[in-house]
């Protein structure tokens, strides 16, 4: 997993390894106080030039941040061991001339007009013995870690012949004109009542659900509502009156001595987040499933104000979703399913009825929509239509002026006359092989130096500070 190393050494130049506390997290062998977790947070800020005030959710994220580069550094730490990674001063010595450190970049002295001065620096590598091996303590440890990444991204593989199979395929693209059979069109396709309602019980145990549960509810409206505005005090007063009543009495039987009509919520399963009535209410969900039937619950406060006194009225093992509740969606539904059918007819005559080098003649004629798509690939977008695959590659294995196969994708059905194809050749895949596989290795390599920090990260044991 590729870090920012600058903060990888600067944790490890700021962290004592020698506390003696108790430790309030650790990563593998290493134990960390909370004293150096605070002073390494500290200098975490510090280094990346946060001084303003942070808001909870911030601090908690650099929080994170700061803690993964620790477990960062101790798995880097011990694989520079496992994988040998040492580092010779004349490695070192033509590291810092080639590649001077950001900061040693800023500093005045070593600019001319405004621009980092190569020849300066070396000037001061070879006159400042001091300068010079700050700058070795500072990028010995840089280097070896490059170092180290570069050994573990040079076991990465690639094959050659998938990505020049890949890379072929993904270059062949074709022209063509579709015709589009749309069943939204067939807007004179209705349903009636009793055919949702038959569609309903032909498909009810799509809306079976186990263990229901059910609330007996009285809603006392808040003062938003504008007939309410002047019985707020009259309102609260009926409401803890009731609730101290329901608490010897049940809800139902005070509620008869107010006069006060009791409804029943439908009922909802566990996972759900609204109770048909009152609204979502996850938390109230969560109390009914957390008492049992009979229960009085606290007065439920909404976000609109408003109060509920709830109690928990019926538990089952299994109940279905109302008619009356879906009814309005499995309208559209049938409706869909059936002008779906209805254009699979049409479309299927349509072939019957024409011969295939008069389609796209006689889809005009009839009124059926007719798209223009140039250079279609497999994965290709097509204007109006988006991306359709088994489309696509009907159109990519279909011969130069010949007509695909009737392509049903989603209910809508299509149908293709193919113009041109466009392929590369085997001297195409030549001229850019070079590249084409120098990134598609490091592709590899960035992807296999994720999949082996991930693995030594699941294979050490990490205790996280409190908090994360």
């Amino acid at each position: 997993m590729k870090k920012d190393l600058l903060y990888i050494l600067l944790l490890a130049l700021m962290l004592s390894f020698c506390a003696q506390v108790a430790a309030k997290a650790q990563i593998g062998d290493r134990a960390y106080s909370e004293a150096e977790l605070t002073e390494g947070f500290t200098a975490y800020l510090e280094y990346r030039g946060i001084e303003a005030e942070l808001s909870p959710a911030d601090s908690l994220t650099l929080y994170q941040n700061y803690f993964d580069e620790l477990i960062a550094m101790y798995i880097y730490d011990r694989a520079m061991q496992e994988y040998g990674v040492h580092v010779s001063p004349k490695e070192l010595d033509d590291e810092i001339k080639a590649n001077p450190p950001q900061g040693v970049r800023q500093i005045p002295d070593l600019m001319t007009d405004g621009h980092f001065d190569q020849k300066k620096y070396e000037h001061a590598l070879r006159e400042n013995p001091q300068f010079k091996q700050d700058i070795m303590t500072y990028s010995r440890d840089v280097y070896g870690y490059n170092k180290l990444l570069n050994s573990i991204r040079a076991e990465a593989r690639i094959d050659t012949l998938k990505i020049k199979r890949d890379w072929l395929a993904l270059s062949h693209q074709a022209d063509a004109e579709i015709i589009y059979f749309d069943y939204n069109s067939l807007q004179d396709i209705t349903v009636t009542d009793s055919e949702v309602r038959k569609y309903y019980e032909e498909i009810k145990q799509e809306y079976r659900r186990e263990d229901g549960r059910s609330l007996f509810f009285i809603r006392f409206a808040s003062g938003s509502e504008r007939e309410n505005i002047h019985r707020l005090d009259e309102i609260k007063a009926q409401r803890e009156q009731l609730y101290q009543s329901a608490q010897n009495l049940g809800l139902k039987a005070a509620a008869a001595q107010l006069g006060l009509p009791v409804k029943e919520s439908q009922f909802f399963s566990a996972t759900d987040d609204i109770i048909r009535g009152i609204g979502r209410v996850p938390d109230l969900v969560r109390q009914s499933f957390d008492n049992s039937p009979g229960t009085l619950l606290e007065p439920y406060h909404t976000p609109m104000k408003d109060v509920f006194i709830c109690e928990v009225a019926q538990s089952v093992d299994e109940y279905y979703i109302p008619f009356e509740v879906e009814s309005a969606l499995l309208k559209l539904r049938l409706r869909s399913l059936k002008r779906q059918a209805a254009m699979q007819d049409i479309a299927q005559n349509f072939i019957r009825k024409h011969k295939s080098k008069n389609y796209l003649k006689a889809a005009k004629e009839e009124g059926y929509t007719v798209i223009h798509a140039e250079d279609v690939k497999r994965d290709s977008m097509i204007k109006n239509l988006g991306t359709i695959v088994p489309l696509n590659r009907a159109i990519l294995t279909t011969a130069e002026g010949e007509i695909t196969p009737l392509i049903e994708h989603n209910g809508f059905y299509y149908l293709a006359k193919v113009l041109a194809h466009q392929r590369f050749s085997e001297e195409d895949w030549l001229l850019h092989k070079e590249d084409i596989l120098s990134q598609a290795l490091q592709a590899a390599q960035e992807q296999y130096l994720d999949e082996w920090y991930l693995q030594q990260k699941a294979e050490i044991e990490i205790q996280y500070p409190q908090g994360l």
